[in-house]
């Protein structure tokens, strides 16, 4: 799926373990900052796992793809599933440091509020940010989405307990 002439996303899938372990391995202090399963991560096989737990989730509407820029992988991005009962469709990501502040993610949201309405099949978008996670913070509030609630004390992450933040954008 082609966002702009320098972003696209491709489906995940089980061949593109090896780039993305080294995109965890070589950001791995950044991105266990925010992100339950980088610790679980240790080598391709791991990965492997990794992209089959979630490619092969059986959850509603589910779709996984890499991220690329400028023809280079540097993350990922879900719709992790689509609720029946709400109609919303939860969202993840996650981007190497480096080409973070691009626009990369939103640009994404924009497509994905287009593509949701063209199928049909949600009336919001969900995003889940720990409260320490500004930057996923931001682009949801950059996209017009509210703060639904926050759970608090819901993960500990590097010796910090952190809340999770439900956002939802109507689309």
């Amino acid at each position: 799926m082609k966002i702009s002439n320098e972003i696209a996303l491709f489906s995940l899938t089980e061949k593109d373990a090896h780039t993305i372990f080294q995109l965890v391995e070589n950001n791995r202090h950044y991105l266990s900052q925010f992100l339950y399963w980088v610790d679980s991560v240790h080598d391709v096989a791991s990965t492997k796992q990794y992209i089959n737990q979630r490619v092969n989730s059986g959850l509603p509407g589910a779709q996984w793809f890499k991220i690329t820029f400028h023809d280079t992988t540097c993350g990922i991005f879900a719709i992790k599933s689509i609720s029946e009962d709400t109609t919303t469709a939860e969202v993840g990501y996650w981007l190497i440091p480096q080409v973070q502040g691009q626009g990369i993610i939103s640009k994404i949201i924009q497509d994905m509020v287009v593509y949701l309405k063209g199928i049909d099949a949600a009336k919001a978008i969900e995003f889940r940010c720990l409260e320490q996670n500004q930057g996923s913070i931001k682009v949801a509030m950059r996209a017009g989405a509210i703060l639904l609630k926050t759970i608090p004390h819901y993960i500990s992450l590097n010796d910090s307990l952190q809340s999770l933040k439900i956002f939802q954008l109507p689309i």
